[in-house]
């Protein structure tokens, strides 16, 4: 079992953002922040400002321990179960994967010269599928991708695995070496 479920930090993120209503990120969304935290370059976060609202301190504390358990996991050799399914073309108002995507998206707006300073083209590559399925970015060879929907499930389902490509490349044993 994941330690991202742990009960009492997920209700308290949970809990906390469901009281603000539906301006406020879903835990399928702020899952996918905190993956993105997890995986990426991003050191420090200051919850509040990413997420442009007040973050009591419980709260921002319950999100990095939450953020620290998806590390941990990651460095387990344990794969990220998603809170949604994968499938990238089954709408869930803020529980599917579309939305997933867009909250991982938001933990790499948050630095994203940090993604792709050392290896631009991988990243760009590995990256491809989360702003498909985000739908973010409006781009008609984009547009192309998503009506060949055996690509893009392929793609949904290579999410947890492209996880922790993301995580070796910014936290492996070889980041920061230069091979020669």
């Amino acid at each position: 079992m994941s330690d991202i479920t742990n009960p009492s930090l997920k209700n308290t993120v949970r809990n906390h953002f469901n009281a603000l209503g539906e301006d406020a990120p879903t835990w399928t969304e702020l899952h996918g922040l905190l993956c993105a935290l997890a995986v990426g370059p991003t050191e420090e976060v200051d919850y509040a400002a990413m997420l442009e609202m007040e973050v009591p301190e419980e709260v921002a504390v319950a999100m990095e321990k939450l953020r620290q358990r998806l590390t941990t996991q990651l460095l387990a050799g344990e794969a990220i179960n998603l809170p949604c399914l994968l499938d990238p073309y089954q709408e869930d108002d803020g529980q599917d994967l579309a939305s997933w995507c867009a909250g991982f998206m938001s933990g790499v707006f948050e630095d994203e010269a940090a993604w792709y300073q050392d290896n631009e083209e991988n990243t760009v590559e590995l990256m491809l599928p989360f702003v498909l399925i985000s739908g973010l970015d409006e781009d008609e060879e984009l547009d192309a991708i998503w009506e060949n929907t055996q690509v893009v499930r392929q793609m949904a389902l290579s999410i947890p695995d492209l996880l922790e490509e993301f995580f070796l490349q910014f936290h492996g044993p070889d980041q920061g070496d230069e091979a020669e």
